[in-house]
């Protein structure tokens, strides 16, 4: 930040300090209990004062409520049953977060599950988050469809994936991977 910018905000700062003080006190001394009444008429000349660094916190603070609104679904995702899932692809990998099969997984996906996917499941490069990679996915749902009491849902997931997500997950160009949110 420049240097003249910062000394104009603590002047700014000193004066507006002063004026409501001032107002304050005059306020106060025409009748003594009344001096709030200076405080809010000062917030007026605050308002003028501080216009540009009001309007740069709000829009600050809306480009974070963006942020943190769309920025967590950056990957390339898809639907399934109404449930969001994040695809990441990573130098031919793809990446599937744990969050986001915990919502589909029947039965729920238990810890050493996830223990066992030893060299298959960690951070997702490129983003904080805990993930598997598709041979690790194959591997929770092998032991969720491989008997004949396996859930229809959990068979139609496994077919949705082989069929449809994973082959347009690795269709995607490399340029349109993984890339923040940007606002048009």
């Amino acid at each position: 930040m420049n240097k003249r910018v910062i000394i104009d905000f603590i002047v700014k700062v000193l004066f507006s300090f002063l004026f409501s003080y001032g107002a304050y006190r005059f306020f106060d001394m025409i009748h003594p209990g009344m001096g709030v009444i200076g405080f809010l008429i000062s917030f007026g000349f605050w308002g003028r004062l501080y216009s540009r660094e009001l309007i740069e916190f709000v829009l600050l603070f809306k480009h974070w409520g963006e942020k943190s609104a769309v920025y967590q679904w950056h990957g390339k995702f898809y639907s399934f049953d109404g449930r969001q899932i994040r695809f990441f692809l990573d130098d031919g990998i793809v990446w599937i977060p744990i969050k986001d099969l915990k919502k589909i997984m029947e039965p729920a996906v238990a810890k050493w599950e996830l223990e066992s996917l030893v060299n298959e499941s960690g951070k997702i490069p490129g983003a904080n988050i805990a993930g598997v990679t598709e041979a690790g996915l194959m591997q929770l749902l092998e032991s969720r469809t491989g008997d004949r009491r396996a859930s229809y849902r959990m068979i139609r997931f496994k077919r949705w994936l082989l069929h449809d997500a994973l082959i347009n997950v690795k269709r995607v160009p490399r340029s349109a991977i993984n890339q923040p949110y940007v606002k048009s």
